[in-house]
């Protein structure tokens, strides 16, 4: 006998409050403690170089989330990529470069110029971008409430710029607004391979175990390449802790299977909504944890930015959560 809908609702809501508290939790830290990894380097250079890059960050962030991806389909791999036709081959690239590459490295290049509120306020553009482009590319249709959302977006990203304008923060640079409108656009784009990945059936066992060992290569490489081996292996303890600990296994691994465990209970609406409140605890993590400025202007802003995204997402979006939904 079938339950109704809103019952089957509410018996879901224990199961998925746990993994969907732990993701908004270790999502919104991403920024703040990534940025506090940017200045520890910068206090503790090694060869005068900052032992914290992209490379060997995103390297291990990378590796541990494909190693876990694959552990439990390795089996799975060799079939499922020989029944890839060459149009899946490519849009697995794709989205690789994009969601893997591209985004994190624009995404880790602009933390280093711009403040962590900064940051986060500009990537609420993820949400009403990549629906732009799902509408333009992919003929999917708009939220019905998607024009008043992005009217609130908008508002919540100027509002706090036009207090600033008297007193502009000191870590903000416009080189780095350069870079995270880059990485937006990225994110933005991988949502959409990210979206037809899932409607041609890919396994996650390639498009995130394989396109993640595939983007740590690539990284392993141009560390080696940039920075010698020595980036490396001239490790301090705090290196391991902060990079491979607290980064790689519990952000990076803990975030993504706490996100896939959430939507073994509930739906891509249900976990989006929620997911937004990442955007206030990256806020309050930087107060807390970075001493960045938290005024009344700031404050408002957060608000109006998760008023617009949580009205776009009172219906399902274009396309699913999780990686391209960036906030």
């Amino acid at each position: 006998m079938n339950q109704p809908r809103g019952l089957a609702d509410g018996l879901r809501l224990p199961a998925v409050a746990l993994p969907l508290g732990l993701y908004v939790l270790l999502r919104g830290l991403d920024a703040p403690v990534l940025k506090r990894l940017q200045e520890l380097g910068l206090q503790h250079q090694v060869n005068g170089e900052n032992p914290i890059s992209f490379c060997n960050v995103f390297f291990f962030a990378q590796l541990v989330v494909g190693v876990a991806a694959l552990l439990g389909g390795r089996r799975q791999v060799g079939p499922a990529l020989a029944a890839l036709t060459t149009p899946q081959r490519w849009l697995l690239a794709t989205d690789t470069l994009l969601g893997r590459f591209l985004a994190p490295v624009a995404y880790f290049t602009a933390l280093q110029s711009l403040s962590v509120i900064s940051q986060t306020l500009l990537f609420a553009l993820v949400l009403p971008l990549s629906a732009l482009l799902a509408r333009a590319l992919l003929a999917e249709p708009l939220p019905r409430a998607f024009l008043p959302s992005l009217v609130l977006i908008s508002a919540g990203l100027l509002l706090p710029q036009l207090a600033a304008t008297t007193s502009p923060g000191p870590m903000d640079d416009p080189s780095g607004l350069v870079w995270a409108l880059l990485a937006v656009l990225a994110f933005s784009a991988a949502a959409l391979t990210g979206r037809r990945i899932a409607a041609a059936g890919i396994p996650p066992v390639l498009s995130v175990g394989v396109g993640s060992l595939v983007s740590a290569l690539v990284f392993a490489v141009l560390a080696v390449i940039l920075y010698g081996p020595g980036h490396f292996l001239l490790l301090r303890l705090w290196w391991v802790v902060g990079v491979i600990l607290i980064y790689a296994l519990s952000l990076s691994l803990g975030s993504e299977l706490a996100l896939r465990h959430a939507y073994r209970h509930a739906g891509v609406a249900t976990v989006s909504l929620w997911g937004s409140l990442t955007i206030a605890v990256a806020v309050l993590a930087a107060a807390l944890l970075l001493g960045e400025p938290l005024d009344a202007a700031t404050v408002a802003g957060v608000l109006l930015l998760l008023a617009g995204v949580g009205l776009a997402r009172r219906r399902p979006l274009p396309f699913p959560g999780g990686r391209g939904d960036h906030l």
